[in-house]
Protein backbone atom coordinates (compact mmCIF):
# COMPACT_ATOMS: atom_id res chain seq x y z
CA UNK A 1 0.00 0.00 0.00
CA UNK A 2 1.37 3.65 -0.59
CA UNK A 3 2.28 5.35 2.62
CA UNK A 4 1.61 8.95 2.31
CA UNK A 5 2.27 9.76 6.07
CA UNK A 6 5.88 10.61 7.51
CA UNK A 7 4.84 9.18 10.78
CA UNK A 8 3.33 5.93 8.67
CA UNK A 9 7.00 5.58 7.15
CA UNK A 10 8.83 6.42 10.25
CA UNK A 11 7.23 3.36 11.79
CA UNK A 12 8.19 1.08 9.25
CA UNK A 13 12.05 2.62 9.64
CA UNK A 14 12.45 2.67 12.96
CA UNK A 15 12.70 -1.38 13.22
CA UNK A 16 15.94 -0.78 12.25
CA UNK A 17 17.40 2.81 12.78
CA UNK A 18 20.90 2.36 11.85
CA UNK A 19 20.10 0.87 8.14
CA UNK A 20 17.35 3.58 7.98
CA UNK A 21 19.56 6.28 8.59
CA UNK A 22 19.00 8.22 5.06
CA UNK A 23 15.16 7.17 4.56
CA UNK A 24 14.60 8.52 7.90
CA UNK A 25 16.38 12.00 7.07
CA UNK A 26 13.94 12.47 4.30
CA UNK A 27 11.01 12.54 6.06
CA UNK A 28 11.67 15.80 7.04
CA UNK A 29 9.26 18.71 5.30
CA UNK A 30 11.41 19.46 2.87
CA UNK A 31 12.32 16.48 1.22
CA UNK A 32 9.21 14.12 2.21
CA UNK A 33 7.65 15.26 -0.97
CA UNK A 34 10.35 13.76 -2.87
CA UNK A 35 9.49 10.40 -2.14
CA UNK A 36 7.38 7.52 -3.08
CA UNK A 37 6.96 5.00 -0.01
CA UNK A 38 5.41 2.23 -0.15
CA UNK A 39 4.71 -1.07 2.71
CA UNK A 40 3.07 -4.03 3.55
CA UNK A 41 -0.11 -4.13 5.83
CA UNK A 42 2.46 -5.42 8.97
CA UNK A 43 4.95 -2.91 9.53
CA UNK A 44 7.60 -5.81 10.50
CA UNK A 45 7.28 -7.02 6.95
CA UNK A 46 8.48 -4.61 4.28
CA UNK A 47 8.53 -1.34 3.37
CA UNK A 48 9.93 0.84 0.22
CA UNK A 49 11.04 4.28 -0.30
CA UNK A 50 12.08 5.79 -3.83
CA UNK A 51 13.88 9.26 -3.09
CA UNK A 52 13.31 11.42 -6.31
CA UNK A 53 15.96 13.72 -5.17
CA UNK A 54 18.49 12.48 -7.20
CA UNK A 55 18.52 11.35 -11.10
CA UNK A 56 17.84 8.49 -10.67
CA UNK A 57 16.07 8.43 -7.70
CA UNK A 58 17.43 6.15 -5.21
CA UNK A 59 15.51 3.11 -4.35
CA UNK A 60 15.79 1.93 -0.28
CA UNK A 61 13.86 -1.17 1.04
CA UNK A 62 13.47 -2.79 4.88
CA UNK A 63 12.54 -6.00 5.77
CA UNK A 64 11.33 -9.32 3.75
CA UNK A 65 13.18 -9.07 0.15
CA UNK A 66 10.31 -11.18 -1.45
CA UNK A 67 7.60 -8.92 0.43
CA UNK A 68 9.66 -6.00 -0.57
CA UNK A 69 10.03 -6.71 -4.32
CA UNK A 70 6.09 -7.19 -4.79
CA UNK A 71 6.29 -3.79 -3.41
CA UNK A 72 8.19 -2.70 -6.87
CA UNK A 73 5.32 -3.28 -9.01
CA UNK A 74 4.20 0.12 -7.46
CA UNK A 75 6.73 2.18 -9.07
CA UNK A 76 7.20 0.31 -12.22
CA UNK A 77 7.26 3.77 -14.16
CA UNK A 78 10.56 4.46 -13.14
CA UNK A 79 13.15 3.73 -16.23
CA UNK A 80 16.15 3.61 -13.81
CA UNK A 81 16.67 3.36 -9.53
CA UNK A 82 20.15 3.76 -7.97
CA UNK A 83 20.18 0.85 -5.65
CA UNK A 84 20.53 0.93 -1.97
CA UNK A 85 19.46 -2.34 -0.65
CA UNK A 86 20.73 -5.55 0.81
CA UNK A 87 22.42 -8.01 -0.98
CA UNK A 88 19.27 -10.47 -0.63
CA UNK A 89 16.98 -7.84 -2.02
CA UNK A 90 19.41 -7.87 -5.86
CA UNK A 91 17.55 -11.28 -6.48
CA UNK A 92 13.94 -9.72 -6.48
CA UNK A 93 15.24 -6.48 -8.04
CA UNK A 94 16.78 -8.67 -11.14
CA UNK A 95 13.11 -10.01 -11.74
CA UNK A 96 11.48 -6.83 -12.45
CA UNK A 97 14.76 -4.38 -14.19
CA UNK A 98 18.27 -5.28 -15.56
CA UNK A 99 20.96 -4.51 -12.93
CA UNK A 100 23.50 -2.84 -14.74
CA UNK A 101 26.19 -2.30 -11.92
CA UNK A 102 26.51 -2.82 -8.51
CA UNK A 103 29.01 -2.07 -5.42
CA UNK A 104 29.44 -3.59 -1.97
CA UNK A 105 29.45 -1.16 0.68
CA UNK A 106 29.43 -1.20 4.29
CA UNK A 107 27.02 0.73 6.43
CA UNK A 108 29.41 2.21 9.82
CA UNK A 109 28.04 3.49 12.79
CA UNK A 110 29.67 5.99 15.51
CA UNK A 111 30.49 4.89 18.86
CA UNK A 112 30.40 8.33 20.59
CA UNK A 113 32.73 6.67 23.24
CA UNK A 114 35.11 5.82 21.24
CA UNK A 115 35.41 9.19 18.93
CA UNK A 116 39.24 10.49 19.75
CA UNK A 117 39.89 14.25 20.48
CA UNK A 118 41.86 15.52 17.17
CA UNK A 119 43.79 18.37 16.53
CA UNK A 120 41.75 20.93 14.49
CA UNK A 121 44.40 22.97 13.70
CA UNK A 122 44.61 24.10 10.16
CA UNK A 123 40.91 23.28 9.51
CA UNK A 124 38.75 25.48 8.51
CA UNK A 125 34.72 25.19 9.09
CA UNK A 126 32.65 26.10 5.44
CA UNK A 127 29.49 27.19 4.48
CA UNK A 128 27.27 27.95 1.72
CA UNK A 129 29.68 30.91 0.75
CA UNK A 130 32.15 28.04 0.21
CA UNK A 131 29.80 26.73 -2.29
CA UNK A 132 31.93 28.04 -5.60
CA UNK A 133 35.19 26.59 -3.72
CA UNK A 134 34.21 22.83 -3.20
CA UNK A 135 32.39 22.48 -6.84
CA UNK A 136 35.82 23.17 -8.05
CA UNK A 137 37.76 20.28 -6.22
CA UNK A 138 34.61 18.28 -6.50
CA UNK A 139 35.19 18.88 -10.53
CA UNK A 140 38.79 17.91 -10.22
CA UNK A 141 37.46 15.05 -8.48
CA UNK A 142 35.28 13.89 -11.03
CA UNK A 143 38.07 14.24 -13.97
CA UNK A 144 39.50 11.18 -12.06
CA UNK A 145 36.65 9.07 -11.80
CA UNK A 146 36.57 9.84 -7.41
CA UNK A 147 34.11 12.33 -7.18
CA UNK A 148 31.31 12.18 -4.00
CA UNK A 149 28.08 10.91 -5.72
CA UNK A 150 25.49 12.67 -4.10
CA UNK A 151 26.87 16.13 -3.05
CA UNK A 152 24.48 19.21 -3.62
CA UNK A 153 25.33 22.79 -3.09
CA UNK A 154 22.40 23.30 -0.40
CA UNK A 155 23.69 20.75 1.89
CA UNK A 156 26.44 23.09 2.95
CA UNK A 157 23.84 25.20 4.47
CA UNK A 158 22.19 22.87 7.23
CA UNK A 159 24.98 20.68 7.24
CA UNK A 160 28.56 20.42 8.93
CA UNK A 161 31.87 20.43 6.27
CA UNK A 162 34.71 21.45 7.01
CA UNK A 163 38.43 21.99 5.00
CA UNK A 164 41.98 22.36 4.52
CA UNK A 165 43.85 24.20 2.72
CA UNK A 166 46.91 24.80 1.01
CA UNK A 167 48.03 27.97 -0.47
CA UNK A 168 45.42 29.39 -0.14
CA UNK A 169 43.11 26.78 -2.17
CA UNK A 170 40.83 23.75 -0.76
CA UNK A 171 42.53 20.42 -0.68
CA UNK A 172 40.55 18.41 1.21
CA UNK A 173 37.21 18.07 2.68
CA UNK A 174 34.87 16.12 4.77
CA UNK A 175 31.06 16.93 5.51
CA UNK A 176 28.01 15.16 5.63
CA UNK A 177 25.05 14.07 3.34
CA UNK A 178 22.09 15.39 5.98
CA UNK A 179 21.70 16.54 9.53
CA UNK A 180 17.98 16.03 10.61
CA UNK A 181 18.12 16.65 14.43
CA UNK A 182 14.17 15.74 14.85
CA UNK A 183 15.03 12.28 13.96
CA UNK A 184 18.19 12.15 15.43
CA UNK A 185 20.34 10.95 12.56
CA UNK A 186 22.93 12.45 10.39
CA UNK A 187 25.45 10.80 7.88
CA UNK A 188 28.68 11.72 7.13
CA UNK A 189 29.93 11.83 3.47
CA UNK A 190 31.57 14.03 0.40
CA UNK A 191 34.69 13.22 1.86
CA UNK A 192 37.75 13.78 -0.71
CA UNK A 193 41.20 14.55 -0.65
CA UNK A 194 43.00 15.86 -3.41
CA UNK A 195 45.94 12.86 -4.29
CA UNK A 196 48.87 15.09 -3.85
CA UNK A 197 47.78 15.78 0.05
CA UNK A 198 47.21 12.68 1.08
CA UNK A 199 49.17 10.52 3.80
CA UNK A 200 49.00 13.21 5.66
CA UNK A 201 45.91 12.46 7.90
CA UNK A 202 43.65 14.95 6.73
CA UNK A 203 40.56 12.84 5.81
CA UNK A 204 40.83 11.06 9.51
CA UNK A 205 41.12 15.18 11.06
CA UNK A 206 38.38 16.59 8.95
CA UNK A 207 36.43 13.45 9.43
CA UNK A 208 36.41 13.79 12.92
CA UNK A 209 35.74 17.33 13.13
CA UNK A 210 32.84 16.19 11.49
CA UNK A 211 31.94 13.70 13.86
CA UNK A 212 32.43 16.07 17.18
CA UNK A 213 30.33 18.49 15.96
CA UNK A 214 27.60 16.41 15.18
CA UNK A 215 28.52 14.49 18.54
CA UNK A 216 28.33 18.34 20.23
CA UNK A 217 24.99 18.69 18.75
CA UNK A 218 23.53 15.59 20.57
CA UNK A 219 23.00 13.40 17.04
CA UNK A 220 22.52 10.25 18.51
CA UNK A 221 22.72 8.19 15.37
CA UNK A 222 25.82 9.50 13.32
CA UNK A 223 26.46 7.09 10.26
CA UNK A 224 28.64 7.13 7.09
CA UNK A 225 28.94 4.35 3.86
CA UNK A 226 32.45 3.68 2.73
CA UNK A 227 33.38 0.57 -0.26
CA UNK A 228 35.55 -2.09 2.06
CA UNK A 229 38.21 -1.97 -0.38
CA UNK A 230 38.79 1.01 0.17
CA UNK A 231 41.38 0.35 3.15
CA UNK A 232 42.83 3.52 3.72
CA UNK A 233 39.50 5.27 4.85
CA UNK A 234 38.24 2.11 6.54
CA UNK A 235 40.98 2.51 8.93
CA UNK A 236 40.45 5.88 9.25
CA UNK A 237 36.80 5.34 10.28
CA UNK A 238 38.02 2.57 12.02
CA UNK A 239 40.62 5.05 14.46
CA UNK A 240 37.54 7.68 14.70
CA UNK A 241 35.33 4.82 16.51
CA UNK A 242 32.93 3.86 13.35
CA UNK A 243 32.20 0.62 13.94
CA UNK A 244 30.78 -1.70 10.61
CA UNK A 245 27.04 -2.54 10.96
CA UNK A 246 25.93 -3.88 7.93
CA UNK A 247 26.58 -5.00 4.41
CA UNK A 248 24.65 -4.07 1.20
CA UNK A 249 24.87 -2.83 -1.98
CA UNK A 250 24.84 0.01 -4.24
CA UNK A 251 24.10 -0.05 -8.13
CA UNK A 252 21.97 0.69 -11.12
CA UNK A 253 19.03 -1.19 -12.35
CA UNK A 254 17.05 -0.03 -15.93
CA UNK A 255 14.00 -1.28 -17.60
CA UNK A 256 14.36 -3.82 -19.58
CA UNK A 257 15.23 -2.60 -23.06
CA UNK A 258 16.97 0.94 -21.67
CA UNK A 259 19.71 1.86 -21.73
CA UNK A 260 21.98 3.16 -18.87
CA UNK A 261 21.48 6.69 -17.74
Amino acid sequence: MRLVDPAEVRTYLEQDRAWSVYALGDLTRGRFPLCECHGADEPARAAIVLYRGFSPPVLFAIGDAVTAGELLEGIASEPAWYLHVKPEMLPEIAKRRRIVETRRMWRMVLDAEKLPKLSSEGLERLGAEHADELHDLYEQARAAGEAPGFFLPEMLAGGVFFGARCGGKLVAVAGTHMVVPEEGVAAIGNVYTRPDHRGRGLATRLTGAVAAELVCRRIPLIALNVCPSNLPALRAYQKLGFLEYCEFAEGLAVRSGSASP
